[in-house]
């Protein structure tokens, strides 16, 4: 059996040295995967960093107990679909004389619901 030699951890970096790293990969020839094997860090970290640094977000370290790393979008529970859709008032009585007036305004709304049900509405 060969014994196991403990992982070594990589460095912490700040903000600016990956900026720093960020800056002189693009002033390179290399690739990214190049770049990050020249450099021995992650492309998975560069390009984390990469997206950071565009957007703006600091360097979070770990996560404290109810904090969100910024790196992941918090998702936002669907809203349920109400049963009921409040349309209003489709006539407010008009006299008969605007009545008329208005016939040549007639709406009329007809929706196929699916399942054989049609809502028809009418307004002129």
């Amino acid at each position: 059996m060969v014994p196991s030699t403990p992982r070594r951890r990589a460095p912490r970096r700040s903000a600016q040295a990956w900026q720093a790293l960020l800056n002189e990969q693009a002033e390179s020839a290399l690739t990214v995967t190049a770049f990050c094997h020249q450099a021995s860090i992650s492309p998975a970290s560069f390009y984390r960093w990469q997206g950071r640094l565009r957007k703006g977000l600091p360097n979070t370290g770990g996560n404290s107990a109810g904090t969100l790393s910024p790196a992941i979008p918090a998702v936002i529970a669907p809203q349920p679909i109400p049963d009921f859709v409040d349309l209003g008032a489709l006539e407010d009585l008009p006299s008969p004389a605007r009545r008329e007036a208005d016939a040549a305004h007639r709406l009329e709304l007809r929706l196929d619901l699916g399942g054989g049900l049609i809502l028809h509405l009418v307004r002129g």
